[in-house]
């Protein structure tokens, strides 16, 4: 984030930097499985993609944090992440039963929303690499495929969510917790979806 960026989004800026180091460990943790070597790496990969999704889910079902975020509801992506099942003719992972509900309060709950939808930019990357294995944002891979405004403005809109929140100091701190939580529990959600057992493929 440049100079110029971080002065326009001094909230996201406090994000990016306290989180840098929880963020690369996690990139580093999931490109190590390769997932773009193979459909069947990538399927695993998908799995994990899922029972994220599923673990934040009410997040975006929120009203209180709806009046915070442009399209809150919309910016969720578990559809598309049923359909490339579908696709691929997977079945939808079972349950991991050692994960607790999220118990994330507002301000905490924006620090983990900022880590999905940030997830989002780094999609752009990983979308190429899934049309090496044939994939695309209609088939295979519509779970990367940006959004139909541009990924660029719809991240934007949520930075503007975010910076314009009514938040205090301490609310604020809570955001930041929320955020390097969010990190935490991707990067242990690694290791619990990549030692289950794949689903079988769908009749």
């Amino acid at each position: 984030m440049s100079n110029l960026r971080a002065a326009n989004y001094p909230r996201m800026s406090k994000l990016r930097t306290s989180t840098s180091s929880v963020h690369d460990q996690l990139d580093k943790k999931i490109m190590a499985q390769s997932p773009f070597e193979s459909k069947a790496n990538y399927g695993q990969f998908l799995r994990y993609q899922y029972h994220l999704m599923k673990h934040v889910e009410s997040l975006y079902q929120d009203v209180k944090l709806a009046e915070l975020i442009p399209d809150l509801a919309a910016r969720e992506r578990t559809q598309q992440l049923t359909l490339d099942f579908q696709d691929l003719e997977l079945s939808h992972p079972e349950p991991i039963q050692s994960l607790e509900a999220i118990t994330a309060s507002q301000y905490e709950s924006l620090g983990w929303l900022y880590v999905i939808e940030g997830s989002k930019l780094g999609a752009a990357v990983l979308a190429k690499e899934a049309e090496t294995l044939g994939l695309n944002g209609e088939f295979g891979a519509r779970f990367l495929a940006g959004s139909d405004i541009g990924r660029g403005y719809h991240w934007r809109q949520f930075m503007q969510g975010i910076e314009d929140a009514p938040l205090n100091e301490q609310q604020e701190q809570a955001m930041l917790a929320g955020a390097q939580a969010a990190f935490k529990f991707a990067n242990q959600l690694v290791e619990l979806s990549y030692t289950q057992a794949p689903s079988p493929h769908a009749a």
